[in-house]
């Protein structure tokens, strides 16, 4: 190829778009798929909700939300121009479940023995650090790409202490500290301030395309809180942090 064309794509593509981050109709850019540094910075309960089984039977689960902080070089938080970061973030919903076969508890187990495997409940895991593989996904209708850290094969997370091929020497990764401040909401630990921790004020306003029509609506900002009231053994904790089962 002629060096000035080639001069000139490299130009180009370095200014346009980045063909690693899917873009999707309601503006939500996935963190890049593959290797990411990671850190476990929530850790939310949020209680018993009806879903199908696998014969189509309506069943009461324990539902649980696990949030990740990504880092490394495809994973570099956003920065605003007022110079605020926004840090790349992955959540994972699972059911919670301590069944050698749930997903929860093979992932709870990995990420322990990543650490030593002294750790009786992963609460206790916030803050620690990872290497994780993100995975990407495609709605039903195929028009949205959303990330996660479970593929095919289950979760693909590990320690951050790696061996030498060669050598057989031992060395640990650095992650960076978290931008996220650690949060969690345990149900049988909940109490008013963990309650209050978990709220977050606000409504993420509706976005429109080029012709004005709504392609995200409004919606709150509060979804922890929202889902948590939505349990059917809300009402029960409600009463106990002395909260309106509606509020």
């Amino acid at each position: 190829m002629d060096k000035d064309l080639w001069s000139y794509i490299l130009k180009g593509v370095t200014s346009g778009p980045d063909m690693r981050a899917p873009s999707v109709q309601d503006g939500y850019i996935p963190p890049a798929a593959g290797m990411a540094y990671a850190r476990l910075v929530g850790y939310f309960e949020i209680g018993k909700h009806e879903e199908a089984n696998a014969t189509g039977d309506m069943v009461l689960r324990d539902k649980v939300d696990l949030v990740f902080e990504l880092s490394g070089p495809n994973h570099q938080p956003r920065k605003f121009d007022d110079g605020t970061l926004a840090p790349r973030r992955v959540t994972v919903q699972e059911t919670l479940s301590l069944d050698y076969r749930a997903n929860f508890f093979k992932l709870f187990t990995i990420m322990n023995d990543a650490h030593g495997g002294a750790h009786r409940h992963m609460v206790l895991l916030l803050g620690k650090p990872f290497i994780v593989e993100v995975f990407h996904r495609r709605s039903k209708d195929g028009k949205k790409v959303y990330a996660g850290l479970k593929g095919l094969d289950g979760y693909n997370v590990r320690g951050t202490t790696v061996q030498d091929a060669v050598t057989g020497k031992q060395s640990v990764i650095v992650v960076e500290p978290p931008l996220t401040e650690l949060n969690a909401f345990v149900w049988e630990l909940a109490n008013r301030d963990m309650w209050d921790s978990i709220h977050i004020p606000g409504f993420y306003e509706e976005r429109k395309d080029e012709n004005g029509e709504v392609i995200a609506p409004a919606r709150s900002k509060n979804v922890l809180q929202e889902r948590v009231i939505r349990a059917k053994n809300w009402p029960e904790l409600a009463a106990s942090l002395g909260v309106s089962p509606t509020s």
